[in-house]
């Protein structure tokens, strides 16, 4: 080999090194040297200078080696020098590859710190559980983050002394071993985060035959040989054969665990619980390293576990407050209107007796003094006026004390009731020119009901409905039978019920008449509650309003 054809050959690595990489960018090139196109890389080993290249070339050159062969039996001082240099060389070597080491544990380090900041945003922009917990076990089991096989997470619950099974991320199988990640690996460089947001949307991950079999298990926290447990306090790596605790035998036994790794879920205040990691399918062990780097992951994920945790908590203890509130404020409402009712009621019972007594007096003197012959016509006229007047005051008095009595219940005809109540307000519905539409079921069973308070309830509802229609209008009436109740509808066309107004109408003493007392609407709630039945009212301003009452049937009309 001439002199210049191999001072041209050392500007190519290739082909001293018998590299046969031919996705080298330089193999094959003999327009610019080797060292000037890949730098100081040649495949996966780096050189800290350009010359360190060319000496691993210098020792495959067949040119160096017969230079080296000429050396032998010449003198003393070329061959010392040919050793000096071959020693130089030697040691060079040496401390390339002590500089290799050190710039792939630069390069590991770089891409720890670049999956932990990577983890930090992914987690950061999460504010629920379940989604943190997805991310948590996507970095862990995905070949981009730490390549675990398969990863379990077990958190603390509602019961403070048990650890249960919450979400498990990897194959349940070999053969699916194939296909789940496949699925989240469909583009051909994803990111961690690609593969998180992907993992958060399929229902798959989160209905997995391995989460479903992981949420069955439950660990008892205060199990003093429960080795899985002790994990929850510190990294374990741990055989099958080495657990004693049955509850750590049937955790192992239903998830297929041998060798697996534990590390704890925990702040500086409170331990949340683990996650087990194992490589069932590939084999491979896992070292302390790989442990560590599953510590850093995971404890860069807790803080944002547990803020997602109290955040979930208070948003139930609000939700379970403003029920308790709602619940409340119902019964307030109640209890205010049951209040105003019995003090309604004690009222009417003391004004019916105070005046009932004078008035039966009134009544009796005026009735005597009506006998007497010796008065004249006028005065008997006045005296068969204050006769009348009293007799009607009685009357009105008896019925309104009937309104706070207790309930004499008898079989009743509803629909007799309800045409009984039409023939007494005919003369009234006639002169305002109102037709009144009657629909009666023949079929509606009889009911238990207080004959003289039910009367009460259908004229007062009806009386309103007249009160409401100021001429020419419409009253319909029907029954029908639902179930086991009866059910009577009373609807008029008048001017309808405010929206303000219809929340109030059966609150005593509100009235949306002017010279209304406000009592004849609860009075009539108050008496079908009183039979166990029930009264609604729809309305529509400026068309119809309708009063809805039910009633339980009796139980020999009740069907079987």
């Amino acid at each position: 080999m001439s002199k210049s054809t191999s001072h041209e050959s050392l500007r190519y690595c290739w082909k001293f090194l018998d590299c046969l990489n031919t996705d080298c960018p330089a193999y094959g090139n003999t327009g610019s040297p080797c060292w000037e196109i890949t730098g100081h890389r040649c495949g996966d080993k780096v050189f800290s200078r350009i010359e360190e290249k060319l000496i691993h070339s210098c020792f495959k050159c067949s040119f160096f080696k017969q230079v080296k062969e000429r050396a032998k039996g010449r003198r003393w001082l070329d061959i010392t020098l040919l050793e000096t240099l071959e020693d130089a060389l030697i040691r060079s070597s040496k401390y390339s590859n002590r500089v290799e080491d050190l710039y792939m544990e630069v390069i590991r380090r770089s891409k720890l710190m670049n999956l932990l900041s990577e983890v930090s945003r992914i987690i950061a922009r999460l504010d629920r559980e379940e989604d943190i917990i997805l991310a948590i076990l996507t970095v862990i089991t995905a070949k981009e983050g730490l390549g675990f096989n398969r990863a379990f997470i077990f958190l603390r619950g509602g019961e403070y002394d048990l650890l249960r099974g919450k979400y498990a991320l990897g194959p349940s199988s070999p053969e699916e071993a194939v296909s789940i990640w496949r699925i989240l690996d469909r583009d051909e460089s994803p990111s961690l985060e690609k593969l998180v947001n992907k993992g958060q949307k399929l229902h798959y991950l989160k209905n997995s035959p391995l989460t479903n079999l992981t949420k069955k298990l439950v660990l008892r926290i205060d199990d003093p040989d429960s080795l899985i447990i002790r994990g929850m306090h510190e990294v374990r790596f741990i055989r099958n054969g080495d657990l004693k605790s049955g509850g750590d035998r049937k955790v192992a036994s239903a998830l297929g665990l041998e060798e697996f790794c534990i590390c704890p879920i925990a702040t500086a205040e409170d331990s949340l619980g683990l996650v087990i990691v194992d490589n069932i399918f590939t084999g491979k062990d896992i070292t302390a390293e790989d442990a560590h780097l599953l510590e850093l992951v995971v404890s860069h994920a807790t803080t944002s576990l547990r803020a997602a945790q109290l955040k979930e908590s208070l948003k139930k203890n609000i939700d379970s407050l403003k029920a308790t509130y709602r619940k409340l404020k119902a019964y307030e409402e109640r209890m205010m209107k049951a209040e105003r009712l019995a003090i309604s009621g004690e009222l009417t019972s003391s004004v019916v007796h105070e005046i009932k007594n004078p008035l039966v007096a009134i009544g009796g003197f005026a009735r005597s003094l009506w006998r007497s012959p010796n008065l004249g016509a006028k005065d008997r006229e006045k005296l068969e006026i204050i006769t009348n007047e009293s007799m009607r005051l009685e009357r009105y008095l008896e019925n309104l004390q009937s309104k706070v009595g207790k309930l004499k219940l008898e079989s009743g005809d509803i629909n007799q009731v309800i045409e009984v109540n039409c023939q007494l307000l005919q003369k009234e519905i006639s002169e305002r020119k109102i037709v009144l539409h009657k629909s009666l079921s023949p079929d509606v069973p009889s009911c238990e009901v207080d004959l003289v308070k039910i009367h009460e309830v259908f004229l007062n509802i009806l009386q309103n409905s007249i009160e409401a229609i100021t001429e020419e209008g419409i009253i319909q009436v029907k029954t029908w039978q639902d179930s086991d109740r009866v059910c009577v509808s009373i609807s008029d066309d008048g001017g309808g019920i405010k929206k303000g107004q219809i929340n109030k109408i059966f609150t005593p003493f509100f009235s949306t008449k002017k010279e209304g007392s406000g009592l004849g609407l609860a009075f009539v709630q108050r008496i079908i509650m009183d039979h166990g039945g029930q009264i609604s009212v729809t309305s529509t301003p400026g068309e119809m309003t309708t009063f809805l009452i039910t009633l339980p049937c009796s139980h020999e009309a009740s069907p079987v």
